[in-house]
C-alpha cells in the first residue's frame, strides 16, 4: 500500500471532491487529508480518506477537507518542518490541491526531500502549466447567471451601464471568458490598459451605439496600486471616472465569494474525477514531482523543472478574440 497524504491549499474550487473520491477508491493508495492546508500538517491529525468515507460526496460544495492559506511553505524552516512531519508519519507523498502560490510551495518542498504532487484548483485558473484548474468553470457559470440577470434589467430599463467586478486574482480569465460568453460590452482585465480615463472614453464611445452597456471588470484592474489578494471595490474607482465623463450613473455589482463553491458544474467534476484518476497512476509509477495538468481538454503531466513560471496564465486564443471584437480597452 502507498501511504500519501492530501491538503486543499489557498481558496477553495468546486469539484475537489471528485478528484478525492477517484483517488481514494484505489486499493492500492491508503489515503489520509489533513485539514487546513499546509498548516494544517503541523497542527491537525489526518483524516483517513476511505472509500466508504469519499462515496457520494462528490457533487457537494463542502469539500472533505477545509483549506487555508500559509506562509509556512515559504520558509525553508517552514518546509522542513512540514517533511520532517510527513515522513515521521511514514507518508511516501504529499498531494497539494491549489492555486499559483500553492504549485510554487509543492515545488519546493519536493526539491527539499518530500515526493509530491500538484493538482490545479483555484477559481482563478492562473496556474503555470495548464490550461484548466478545478472550479474554475462552476465560478464561471456563477458569474453567466448575474450577467444574464442584469441583461433582463438592462432590457427593463434602458439607458444605464452595469458593471460586474469578479475574481481572478492577477489574470483577467474569468473577466474575459464571462463577457465573451455572456454578449458583454466591455472587459477590464489586468492584461490591458487600466487607465481610468481611456475606459471611460472607450464607454462614451460604445454609448453612442447601444442603450446600455454591461461591463466585466477584474478584481486586479488597478493602475494606481499593487493588487492584494482579497482586495476588492476596484470597480467602484472605475466606475467614479466612468460617470464623471459621461454623466451616466454606473450600476455596480461585486459578485465577490458567490461564485467560490457551491455544487460543480458537470466539467469541473468530470475533469477533477480525471485528474483523480491519473494522480494515482503517477503514485503508483512513482513519478513525482509531477503536476496532474490539463491541455488542450487531455489529461496530461508537467515535471516542475520544466515550468515556466513567467508565462501568462491568460488564454491568449480569447485575448485575441476579444481584441478584434472591440471588448477590450
Amino acid at each position: 500500500m502507498h501511504r500519501v497524504a492530501l491538503i486543499t491549499s489557498g481558496g477553495d474550487g468546486a469539484g475537489i471532491n471528485s478528484m478525492i473520491e477517484m483517488l481514494a477508491r484505489n486499493k492500492e493508495i491508503d489515503l489520509y487529508g489533513f485539514h487546513d492546508g499546509y498548516d494544517g500538517i503541523l497542527v491537525n491529525q489526518p483524516i483517513h480518506l476511505t472509500p466508504a468515507i469519499c462515496e457520494n460526496h462528490s457533487l457537494d460544495g463542502a469539500h472533505f477537507l477545509r483549506t487555508a492559506r500559509s506562509k509556512l511553505p515559504y520558509t525553508q524552516d517552514g518546509r522542513q518542518k512540514i517533511i520532517q512531519t510527513l515522513l515521521e508519519q511514514e507518508f511516501e507523498c504529499l498531494v497539494i490541491c491549489g492555486g499559483s502560490g500553492s504549485q510554487i510551495a509543492a515545488k519546493r518542498i519536493h526539491e527539499e526531500g518530500m515526493n509530491t504532487l500538484f493538482i490545479p484548483m483555484t477559481v482563478d485558473n492562473d496556474v503555470i502549466g495548464t490550461d484548466y484548474t478545478i472550479g474554475y468553470d462552476t465560478a464561471l457559470n456563477q458569474i453567466l447567471k448575474i450577467i444574464a440577470n442584469i441583461q433582463n434589467t438592462a432590457a427593463n430599463m434602458p439607458g444605464r451601464i452595469f458593471m460586474i467586478e469578479v475574481l481572478g486574482g492577477n489574470a483577467g480569465n474569468l473577466a474575459l471568458e464571462s463577457a465573451l460568453a455572456g454578449g458583454c460590452d466591455l472587459a477590464i482585465i489586468p492584461e490591458c490598459s487600466t487607465d481610468r480615463e481611456e475606459i471611460a472614453k472607450k464607454v462614451q464611445a460604445k454609448l453612442k451605439e447601444k442603450q446600455s452597456l454591461i461591463i466585466t471588470c477584474s478584481e486586479s484592474a488597478y493602475d494606481s496600486k499593487n493588487y492584494q489578494a482579497g482586495d476588492q471595490g476596484v470597480s467602484f474607482a472605475i466606475a467614479d471616472s466612468i460617470e464623471r465623463l459621461t454623466g451616466i450613473r454606473v450600476r455596480k455589482t461585486v459578485v465577490g465569494f458567490y461564485i467560490r463553491a457551491g455544487h460543480p458544474s458537470n466539467r469541473d467534476a468530470i475533469i477533477a474525477s480525471k485528474l483523480g484518476y491519473f494522480t494515482a497512476a503517477a503514485i503508483l509509477n512513482g513519478n513525482f514531482g509531477e503536476m496532474i495538468a490539463v491541455k488542450r481538454d487531455t489529461v496530461t503531466t508537467a515535471d516542475y523543472k520544466d515550468l515556466d513560471f513567467s508565462a501568462s496564465t491568460t488564454n491568449q486564443e480569447l485575448l485575441e478574440i476579444a481584441e478584434n471584437v472591440n471588448l477590450l480597452n
